[in-house]
């Protein structure tokens, strides 16, 4: 006869901390980034320590950085909370206080890299106090972790509806200065790897002031580099030729049209209107002047009427011709060969223009140059002997060579409202010519330079405009 299995007995709550701390201190020691180790920190540590919401952040001495939050894979640090938790949280690192960080019963914390405060909303910044409640619970726990210098570099956020106690406290303390050190370890509270090979010494120093003096005197050409768009070199500007509304485009960007074709059409209905009603009038008064013709040869009074039903017909006669030219014009035409440029195709579709509104540009496919816009602060004595270089957005490796041909003399407003030069370059490659419309950076050069004055001109610049001198 077999009996029921004897039941393992259970373990100890305190036994099973135990055993969940060094379970995340062994997980500690696997982390291979900062970003795992950051999302195992406000998500494992739950294990050991209950909490409501856990954030992982960082401190520069100025100001704080959430970069991971317990539940949530990214982050929004625009976020409101993120905005207000951290106000809350660098409020207490500037205001850092030895009495103010926990004790356990009545021994201080032992010496490590992690220390734990109690906050409540009794601590956050007054304008903060307000949005405790929607943003965190009753009780708080903020846990300082140490970097290489010894200051406080990271941290932990945890917040819950009980408060926290001193076992609380110790395993925190604990396994805080377990990720501390993994911290530093992974380049998140130790010295950068530019730090470690840039080691002041004197020797060093001197050789690296030495250097840096020398190289301010080594001569370099002055650039500039500024937006760049190829434009048409001279074209045909298509234009409204009465008030009215645009009905449809004939035509799409960029497509090739023979002298003759249909850009544009304008809406017909007013002006046919008109041309009838013109027609209508001038019938009328043709027909009293028959009549009158007719009367006059009986009642010689009659043919003082004669001259005004004349001049009514004459002036009837040019408002028909006007409308009737007008009409005409509703089909605006291609005057020669060439591609229509402009933006868009359904943007034209019902909108308003008043004559001679410009709607599109006529021009040769070859016909192209370069319009570089310098800004006003970036503007150097341009050298017009030496070619831009311009780099296209849609291949921005590569660069074209174009031969500048004038600069503007003095800076001109862009359609954003920027102050900028205007200058005008030729592609010296002919074969390949970039299309109308095309975007990118331009390089202009200057005259030989030290490479000081380069390095320095625009934040004298800046300088002297501050300094008002």
């Amino acid at each position: 006869m077999t009996g029921t299995p004897p039941r393992a007995p259970e373990m100890d709550p305190r036994m099973q901390r135990l055993l969940t701390l060094l379970t995340l201190h062994k997980n500690v020691r696997h982390k291979k980034t900062l970003a795992e180790l950051g999302f195992m920190m406000v998500n494992q540590t739950f294990n050991l320590v209950p909490y409501r919401h856990g954030v992982f952040w960082r401190w520069d001495g100025t100001s704080v950085t959430l970069e991971a939050a317990s539940g949530l894979v990214q982050l929004d640090e625009g976020g409101p909370y993120a905005q207000w938790l951290g106000k809350v949280i660098a409020h207490q690192l500037r205001n850092q206080d030895d009495a103010a960080w926990l004790k356990i019963g009545d021994q201080p914390q032992a010496e490590n890299d992690a220390r734990c405060r109690k906050i409540s909303v009794a601590d956050a910044p007054e304008r903060e106090r307000a949005d405790w409640q929607e943003w965190a619970s009753s009780h708080a726990m903020l846990v300082t972790m140490k970097g290489a210098k010894g200051k406080t570099s990271c941290g932990l956020w945890l917040d819950r509806d009980e408060a926290f106690q001193d076992a609380d406290i110790a395993f925190l303390e604990d396994l805080g200065d377990g990720f501390a050190h993994a911290v530093r370890q992974l380049g998140g509270g130790g010295k950068s790897l530019m730090t470690k090979l840039l080691r002041p010494t004197k020797s060093g120093t001197a050789i690296f002031l030495a250097l840096l003096v020398a190289a301010m005197f080594i001569p370099a050409r002055m650039t500039a580099t500024a937006p760049a768009e190829v434009v048409a070199r001279s074209p045909r500007v298509v234009t409204v030729p009465f008030d009215g509304i645009i009905e449809k485009s004939a035509v799409e960007p960029n497509q090739a049209v023979k002298k003759g074709d249909t850009l544009l059409i304008m809406d017909s209905t007013v002006l046919s209107n008109q041309l009838e009603l013109a027609q209508r009038e001038l019938d009328t008064v043709r027909v009293a002047l028959d009549k009158t013709e007719r009367e006059a040869l009986s009642d010689p009074k009659k043919r003082n009427e004669l001259n005004v039903l004349r001049a009514q017909i004459a002036a009837k006669e040019s408002e028909a011709s006007f409308a009737a030219d007008m009409l005409s014009r509703a089909e605006i035409k291609a005057e020669e060969d060439g591609v229509v440029v402009f933006p868009d195709a359904k943007t034209l579709t019902g909108r308003p223009a008043r004559t001679g509104e410009q709607v599109m540009l006529l021009t040769k496919p070859r016909d192209t140059e370069l319009l570089i816009r310098v800004p006003v602060d970036a503007m150097i004595d341009i050298n017009p002997d030496i070619p831009a270089s311009f780099f296209l957005n849609v291949s921005p490796l590569s660069s074209r060579a174009a031969q500048i041909e004038t600069v503007s003399y003095q800076p001109g407003p862009d359609n954003d409202g920027m102050m900028t030069y205007r200058i005008r370059a030729q592609f010296i490659d002919k074969e390949n010519m970039p299309r109308v419309g095309w975007t990118g950076t331009a390089k202009v050069y200057g005259e030989t330079s030290f490479m000081m004055f380069n390095v320095m001109r625009r934040p004298l610049i800046a300088l002297r405009r501050k300094l008002g001198v």
